[in-house]
């Protein structure tokens, strides 16, 4: 379901249906997207399941046109969620401080939040904006650190790097954990409770387990259905919430207890198309383009 609207002198096309319960009707809705800013397509890990695996691009962020993007969709409300990503974004600090800067400059009450994959997480402390940013969105796929390193091919952030960062920022809710569902890794319910366990220790209050999408041959040969690792659980899961959006996406939220007695949020996703024929994003690339979607014919 979508409308369309006028943008940059373009007809665009955008979702307008929320997302609903499984088995009901889609409801029609004005909708704000999320801006996903692509600081940099350049990645110092090796993950075989990631479209930007060792990506060494070299790329420039026009803040001033990012800052007119910006400027120009919160005039006309579409802005839910801005998302800095890559890429690894912790590899530049001076871009991403800039970036930060920028968005705050034009929105100040941004909801900002960045994807890494934990590298050089230590240094989110030194930026200018820490204590504006949402969240934090860690990238880590086993609960052990050398497993974790292993499948990112470098050193990435471990269990005392997060502690730490949970130690000395004023957000104490600004480190949140994603994790792949994937065969060689966390692959079954009790792999999710020992990872929802970790979480617990650390004191991190949400992780999100997601189904890789098919964009290349070993992510399909590693896919899990997050609904049958979820099928059956313990009595320390609390499932609260299952939805879906029309045939595109579907998600489970829901609530579990560690043993140290800490609740730590967790939710599961699971893109089945990739080829939406509407905006469902907006990316701002960073070779200075903005797209609707990832990997979409630039508007701008």
């Amino acid at each position: 379901m979508f409308e369309t609207i006028e943008l940059f002198g373009e007809k665009v096309d955008i979702k307008n249906n929320c997302c609903v319960k499984k088995g009901k009707k889609p409801q029609k809705a004005y909708m704000k997207l999320n801006l996903y800013i692509k600081l940099t397509d350049m990645c110092n890990a090796n993950c075989s399941v990631c479209s930007n695996r060792g990506n060494e691009k070299v790329s420039s962020l026009d803040y001033n046109k990012l800052k007119y993007v910006i400027e120009t969709l919160d005039k006309k409300n579409l802005i839910n969620r801005i998302g800095i990503t890559g890429g690894e974004p912790f590899l530049d600090m001076d871009s991403l401080n800039k970036t930060l800067n920028a968005i705050f400059e034009v929105k100040p009450d941004a909801f900002v939040t960045i994807n890494t994959n934990g590298f050089n997480i230590n240094e989110c402390l030194k930026l200018d904006r820490i204590n504006d940013i949402y969240g934090i969105h860690i990238s880590r796929h086993h609960y052990l650190d050398e497993v974790n390193n292993e499948f990112f091919g470098i050193p990435v952030a471990s269990k005392n790097d997060i502690m730490n960062v949970m130690k000395n920022a004023s957000n104490d809710e600004l480190i949140r954990l994603n994790c792949l569902l994937m065969k060689s890794y966390i692959n079954n319910i009790e792999e999710v409770e020992k990872y929802l366990e970790m979480a617990g220790m650390l004191g991190v209050f949400r992780c999100g387990f997601v189904s890789l999408m098919p964009i290349n041959e070993e992510s399909i040969k590693e896919f899990i259905d997050f609904n049958e690792v979820f099928k059956n659980t313990s009595d320390r899961f609390l499932k609260t919430k299952e939805q879906n959006d029309l045939d595109i996406c579907e998600c489970m939220n829901g609530l579990y207890v560690a043993r140290n007695g800490n609740l730590v949020e967790y939710y599961a996703r699971m893109t089945k198309e990739l080829n939406c024929p509407y905006a469902r994003q907006f990316v701002y690339t960073s070779d200075n383009h903005l797209t609707v979607g990832f990997n979409k014919k630039p508007l701008l």
